[in-house]
């Protein structure tokens, strides 16, 4: 005996989700991490950059994509501060690792440093 399949919806006409966002080159995954990719020139291949923890580390990492597929006169995401990046070939390869480092240095430069308590030991109650 065969069941009844006709009541249900196929699933691949809903899309999922996905949250826009300010950067070129950025996106969100529907459980929150942003992501960054790149379209080589002339081409429907993708470079894929990354999975980052803000939106701003996936568009720097875009950024240095973007100065090295197309040089420096391209459209950044933070225009006041491009990427220093040598004008060459490049590989995908290199191209991600570049990539992956900015972002690391975004969030590096966006993370406050940790407070520490008072330390006990002051100059105060030291003997001389």
């Amino acid at each position: 005996m065969a069941k009844d399949l006709s009541s249900l919806r196929p699933t691949s006409d809903l899309p999922l989700p996905v949250a826009s966002s300010p950067f070129k080159g950025v996106r969100q995954r529907s459980w929150g991490s942003w992501i960054s990719e790149i379209r080589l020139p002339r081409s429907r291949e993708r470079i894929w950059l990354g999975s980052y923890s803000t939106p701003e580390a996936a568009a720097r990492a875009y950024d240095v994509a973007a100065v090295c597929l197309r040089g420096p006169s391209t459209t950044l995401n933070f225009p006041k501060s491009p990427p220093a990046v040598q004008a060459r070939q490049y590989t995908p390869k290199e191209i991600q690792s570049m990539a992956a480092e900015a972002a690391a240095a975004a969030v590096a430069a966006a993370t406050p440093p940790p407070k520490f308590p008072p330390s006990s030991c002051t100059s105060s109650n030291l003997a001389p």
